[in-house]
């Protein structure tokens, strides 16, 4: 018999174990991270737990056992309808995606005509009513000379779309939005922005108007003048262009209203 004894610890061969380490931070389930991130945009969102369980059509519990850990990993349609909810990503809420954006579609809006008044709407959007290029104005400078300037067509009735409300002007009735057309005012106003007309708000010398004009043998507004105010009077309204610079007279008869267009500080905080 062999002696065991006899074998030397060296001539056994000694395998070491390898060097497994465990990031358990780094293996979060999908579950905890649905939670995470759940949990942040409720935080964000005018939403609690019960109005936005309510608000999929689930039962009012539903998401608070989400948060709880109870409720298990929801089927991706819940998910999908959690997203919309909140207005961010599916894809985000699994943790697949950094942005809580959503995906907006760059696709142009179509010209067709939008209802935008309705009963239902507390908080209606502003629309963008039709304008285009038209022939010129002849007016007189207050030099005397007669000169042309550029005029816009103007229907009213057409709104080309429908523009989101910025916060600032909620509750602000009557505003409509115009592109502007030609070069005369630039580059206070580049062709194809768009301005926002606040029909309530008191005119001043100064400020930058979209004055409406009839068509001479009717009250019918027919087309646009986009142009700086200077002063106006009973008889004649005094207007300033850039490009070329002019200050000319358009009598008041051929003037409908006088709108004032809204700076860039009054769109952000009212």
């Amino acid at each position: 018999m062999t002696d065991l004894s006899a074998i030397g610890q060296a001539e056994i061969p000694f395998i070491p174990l390898a060097d497994f380490s465990c990031d358990k931070s780094a293996m979060t389930e999908p579950a905890e991270i649905l939670r995470e991130r759940l949990n942040e945009a409720i935080a964000n969102s005018s939403l609690s737990p019960r109005a936005l369980s309510l608000a999929i059509g689930a039962n009012h519990s539903y998401v608070s056992q989400i948060l709880d850990g109870r409720g298990g990993m929801p089927a991706a349609t819940r998910v999908l309808k959690l997203a919309e909810a909140l207005d961010v990503s599916a894809d985000w809420l699994l943790g697949e995606i950094d942005s809580p954006a959503q995906v907006r579609s760059e696709v142009a809006l179509s010209d067709k005509q939008v209802e935008w008044r309705g009963a239902d709407r507390s908080e209606p959007g502003i629309p963008l009513v039709g304008t285009g290029d038209c022939a010129d104005l002849e007016v007189c400078t207050d030099s005397g000379a007669m000169i042309t300037v550029e005029r816009s067509s103007f229907d009213p009735d057409h709104h080309v779309r429908i523009l989101q409300r910025p916060p600032a002007l909620r509750g602000q009735a009557d505003l409509y939005a115009i592109y502007f057309h030609g070069e005369s005012m630039e580059p206070r106003f580049e062709a194809g922005e768009v301005g926002i007309v606040d029909p309530r708000r008191p005119v001043r010398n100064g400020d930058y108007v979209l004055v409406q004009l009839n068509a001479g043998d009717s009250d019918e507004v027919v087309s646009v003048l986009v142009k700086r105010l200077i002063r106006q009077n009973s008889k004649e309204v005094v207007l300033e262009q850039f490009n070329p610079p002019a200050v000319f007279t358009v009598p008041k008869s051929r003037v409908a209203r006088v709108h004032r267009i809204m700076q860039q500080t009054e769109l952000l905080f009212g």
